[in-house]
């Protein structure tokens, strides 16, 4: 099994007003023993091919695969529909010029408000009709599409109404399912998917998904909140779950994703070699 990170992530650095180049991201992360790479970038502005070459160059040059990549999404920024769509067709062609294989979307564009409570059937509707030009021209590209479980935070609602289409596992089946597709598929997060079903019923909820899972988000967390830790920092049970993702017919990446913090980079090297242990353990327990 292939461990993969989204390298991106290290483009950010503690001194203030310093990033390190895409070049220098892979390049830590081939130096620490990761081959097969997530790399997203910035698809909301104009230039974005010059950018997605630049990576692809630097990938080469290290002898990495960039196999997938996250298309933007916009339920908390809320910026004009317009200005969405063109970002999330810019995404579908920056997957298909990088030749990647798996391209991810949130599938919960959809916002109740007081006035209007939440509806699964207009969320699905509604959310289908935003996702699928882009789905469809991605897939026919040749780049399979996922979409990722994520998990009810309530957002602009109430604490006891529904704001995220998708915080039901049936929902992502149901709107998976739709397409009718074997190139759309499932990006199970594991994060966001525990705090949606929680620890007990994890692994009942992989087994739900089953064979729909195409690609994945790996990272833990602890206290209901999204932390993207690495495994074994919160308090996801992997023993229970990698078995679960294999006997749900897996076997593709398993992907880490982190977000939150900013290493010194004096700690990086090191770090990332221990994430990279943390993936071959995880694997092991994957095969058994």
């Amino acid at each position: 099994m292939n461990v993969s990170i989204n390298a991106n992530y290290f483009t950010r650095t503690r001194k203030k007003g310093l990033i390190h180049t895409h070049d220098e991201c892979i390049k830590l992360c081939v130096d620490a023993g990761f081959r097969f790479l997530d790399y997203s970038f910035d698809v909301w502005c104009d230039g974005w091919e010059s950018e997605a070459d630049e990576i692809m160059n630097a990938a080469a040059k290290y002898g990495a695969v960039i196999e997938q990549s996250h298309a933007p999404y916009n339920f908390y920024s809320r910026c004009p529909m317009e200005v969405f769509l063109k970002a999330l067709d810019r995404s579908a062609d920056a997957a298909i010029r990088m030749g990647i294989r798996n391209l991810v979307f949130h599938a919960d564009e959809y916002h109740p408000t007081l006035d209007t409570p939440y509806d699964a059937n207009i969320a699905l509707q509604q959310i289908y009709e935003i996702l699928a030009p882009c789905i469809e021209k991605t897939v026919s590209g040749g780049v399979r599409a996922a979409l990722e479980t994520v998990f009810e935070d309530h957002y602009g609602v109430p604490k006891d109404k529904r704001s995220h289409f998708c915080g039901d596992i049936q929902e992502l089946i149901d709107i998976i399912d739709k397409f009718n597709d074997p190139m759309v598929g499932c990006c199970w997060d594991f994060g966001h998917a525990k705090l949606a079903v929680g620890n007990d019923k994890h692994t009942d909820a992989i087994r739900q998904m089953g064979n729909r899972i195409i690609c994945t988000h790996v990272h833990d967390n602890y206290y209901g909140k999204d932390l993207h830790l690495p495994p074994f920092m919160g308090d996801a049970n992997w023993e229970e779950l990698m078995p679960a993702l294999k006997q749900a017919g897996y076997d593709d990446s398993l992907t880490f994703e982190l977000v939150y913090g900013n290493l010194p980079d004096e700690q990086v090297p090191a770090f990332l070699k221990q994430l990279y242990y943390t993936g071959t353990i995880l694997s092991e327990m994957f095969e058994g």
